[in-house]
Formats: C-alpha cells, sequence, structure tokens
C-alpha cells in the first residue's frame, strides 16, 4: 500500500468536500483521445478542453499516471507500458477516478471539487488524453467502463518523422523521455510509450523506433478498440481535421455529446500546440526522406488497416 501513499491522500481530501455520487457523474462518459505520439492531440485536446461543456485536469493523465507507481510499465521486467484489466483492481480504479475528479476543471478554470452543484449543473463532458493511452485500452475500459474514444491517426511518413525529431530533442535535453533509465537499453533514455518489443529495437536508427511506435500505436488501439461496441468509438485523421475542420469537429461533438456541435471551428488549427518543435509543413517530413522512403511500402500495410478500421466505423 505504501506506493499509493499520494494517491489515497489526494481520495480522501476529495472525498472530505465532495460526494461519491458527485464524483460518478463528474465522470460520466468521458470522451478519451487515443493516438500514436505526435499525431496532432495535442491540439485536439487543447481545442475540445477549450469548449464551453466540456473539462479537464488541466493537463495530460500521464501527471495522474505518476500518482500510481505500479501503473509505470506492466511488470517488473519492464517488458512494456501497456495495461490491461489485470492492472485495475477495484482499490486501483476508485483511487484512479478520484484522482481524476481532484484536478477536474471546466473550459472556465472552474474547479469541481470548489463548488460540485454549480460544477456538475453545466453537464460538462471530461476530455482525457495522454499518448502512452494508446496502450491502455483495456485499462481504461475498466477504470471507465462508459467511455468514449476517439482514435486519431496521422500519416505514416509525417508521424514518423516528427516522432523521429521529438526522439532527437528528447535524447539531447531531456525533453519527451518517460523512461530515463529503462534497464536493458543502450541510450540515454526511452521517448514516448513503451510497447511491447521495445527491446528489438536496441541498437536500431531513431527512425526505426519511431516507425515502431506509429505501428505499435496505431494497431494497437485499432485491435483493442474492435472488441467494444461500435457506438463507443470513432476515428478521424490529422489530415482531415486541418483541411475540414468544420465538418470533421462537428461530426466528434455530436458523437461526444458536447453542446453546439455545428459552432464555428474555424480557428481550430490557429495557434500551435505546446508540444510543436518546428512549424507544420506538409513537406517538413522530407528532411527523413532517405530513413523513411525505403520503409514506405511495408508501412502501406499498417496505412491500408487503419483505412479499413475507419471505414467500418465511419459506415455504421
Amino acid at each position: 500500500m505504501n506506493n499509493l501513499t499520494h494517491a489515497q491522500k489526494v481520495s480522501q481530501h476529495l472525498r472530505s468536500r465532495v460526494s461519491a455520487l458527485h464524483i460518478e457523474n463528474a465522470l460520466r462518459s468521458p470522451i478519451i483521445i487515443l493516438s500514436a505520439p505526435r499525431s496532432g492531440s495535442t491540439l485536439l485536446f487543447d481545442y475540445l478542453a477549450s469548449l464551453v461543456g466540456t473539462s479537464w485536469i488541466g493537463g495530460e493523465s500521464h501527471r495522474i499516471f505518476r500518482h500510481f507507481p505500479q501503473l509505470g510499465v506492466a511488470n517488473a521486467s519492464f517488458d512494456s507500458a501497456s495495461l490491461d484489466r489485470s492492472h485495475a483492481s477495484d482499490k486501483c480504479k476508485l483511487l484512479f477516478r478520484d484522482n481524476i475528479a481532484a484536478m477536474l476543471r471546466d473550459s472556465k478554470s472552474q474547479m469541481f471539487v470548489d463548488n460540485p452543484e454549480r460544477f456538475l449543473a453545466a453537464e460538462p463532458i471530461l476530455i482525457e488524453k495522454t499518448p502512452r493511452n494508446a496502450l491502455n485500452v483495456k485499462f481504461l475500459d475498466c477504470v471507465f467502463p462508459d467511455a468514449k474514444y476517439i482514435f486519431l491517426h496521422r500519416s505514416a511518413a509525417e508521424n514518423i518523422a516528427s516522432i523521429t525529431e521529438a526522439w532527437e530533442v528528447g535524447l539531447e535535453t531531456g525533453r519527451f523521455v518517460t523512461f530515463p533509465k529503462l534497464p536493458g537499453w543502450d541510450r540515454r533514455g526511452w521517448c514516448f510509450l513503451l510497447p511491447p518489443g521495445w527491446r528489438n529495437l536496441v541498437g536500431k536508427s531513431i527512425t526505426d523506433i519511431a516507425r515502431f511506435q506509429w505501428e505499435m500505436s496505431n494497431l494497437t488501439i485499432a485491435r483493442d478498440l474492435s472488441e467494444l461496441p461500435h457506438d463507443r468509438y470513432t476515428t478521424v485523421s490529422y489530415a482531415k481535421l486541418l483541411t475540414d475542420p468544420q465538418r470533421e469537429l462537428s461530426r466528434l461533438l455530436r458523437f461526444a455529446g458536447i453542446p453546439n456541435p455545428n459552432q464555428s471551428h474555424a480557428n481550430f488549427a490557429s495557434k500551435l500546440s505546446v508540444t510543436t518543435l518546428t512549424r507544420p509543413n506538409k513537406d517538413k517530413w522530407r528532411r527523413y526522406a532517405e530513413e523513411i522512403e525505403p520503409m514506405l511500402p511495408a508501412l502501406g500495410e499498417v496505412s491500408d488497416a487503419i483505412s479499413v478500421f475507419e471505414a467500418s466505423v465511419l459506415d455504421d
């Protein structure tokens, strides 16, 4: 129990001020964004959390995971950071939900814990996101059994190039590093999520690592979502969000149940995400073309799998 001390303290403080029913209502039917790292999820997350009728915890949920050291990796051997139903004990689920609720705020920064009645009167919908959740759908389904999911995907070349760029920055500065001392790893740290099979990347290039993370994220998301009822998930491409934000965001808001779905979304991409390293450009990936272009034929199989999954979702 010692490794839950901080989480327990947060829970005890919350429940001294807020009822269990209030917590249940505040966390009803959250919207969870799933994606590979560097897919544009921060841009989408920040935008949705800024809309009236939504709530968030003031940032990404990796700060909540830090309250639970036992959720850092799947097992003591560091085989991956993939969480499944076995990690969601009754106590863990309760404390995880409480720790989310303790940090909950609406789009105008009204804290749930300060005035639950006023907060809940607006019926805000929780928007949740952190890239590691690509590997955590089964765990999240236990913690939030009524959650809905948005699967955001980005083209292989663009996404892999962006992950590669971030790894280079991460190894130089420490930014994006999730495992500073990963046992058996041959670099200064590991950036972003840790899928099963990561040890096969020892000695490989950063672009190989980026490809691996892109593939594993997208394939895992598609596989795990396909096991849920179809009305609990949808999908959207980063490219469509940028080229037709009005249509795509209106569709996503209707799916999520967020009020006023047809409001103007013209300013969706007007601000750069806080995680942006260099300004967006559709040809920016060509900086890594020499490494990425030979990968594209094999990557086509994963891209095709994503397209088939998307078609099955949007045809329903």
